[in-house]
């Protein structure tokens, strides 16, 4: 928790330096999303739809700071009669830079928190189905490309990494996403 309190307290900080301020946008991705769950345990598919939506503000020099809701997707154990999820997603808080490579192509990098709600789910025919969720704070880090597509929209593509977390186990997850980012 003090982890998400520092960062809102940097991003207050940040934000209060109007005289940098610049541009708004905003993006949204959808993609293949990998949760490390299964351990080599047969039966189990570790990939799913993964999505994100982010709002941003750059600074200008390429700097920008960022909120988002992401979802890794899940992944999913079965035998006959029994099945498991294990689904990873939640809000981000974090920075970003975007480095111009030409005019319309720029790379993105992030890094960030993430409070994520891991979230486990089971049915078993005949008992019925329980589930139980643990949430904590981690952090979370990305890459990716953009191509101007106009004026002010931007197609990108990324890869986005962080932690789920349950008890005491602990699955790496990301997210592969194409979207659009459009500024204000």
């Amino acid at each position: 928790m003090k982890t998400i309190q520092l960062a809102v307290a940097a991003a207050a900080l940040t934000l209060s330096s109007a005289a940098m301020a610049q541009s708004a946008y905003v993006t949204g991705n959808v993609g293949l999303g990998y949760v490390d769950a299964c351990d080599d345990t047969p039966n189990c598919d570790d990939s799913s739809t993964a999505f994100k939506f982010v709002g941003g503000y750059d600074f200008g020099a390429g700097l920008a700071a960022e909120l988002g809701y992401i979802d890794f997707g899940k992944a999913r154990f079965s035998v006959p009669g029994f099945t498991a999820d294990f689904k990873v997603s939640g809000p981000t808080f974090g920075f970003a830079y975007n480095a111009p490579l030409s005019k319309d192509v720029g790379l993105n990098m992030r890094l960030g928190i993430a409070n994520l709600k891991t979230k486990i789910s089971a049915t078993a025919s005949g008992f019925g189905s329980a589930s139980d969720s643990e949430t904590n704070s981690v952090p979370y880090f990305g890459l990716g490309l953009n191509f101007a597509v106009a004026q002010n929209v931007r197609f990108e593509a990324g890869v986005d990494f962080s932690r789920g977390e349950y008890d005491t186990e602990k699955a790496d997850v990301r997210a592969l996403t194409f979207g659009l980012r459009v500024k204000f």
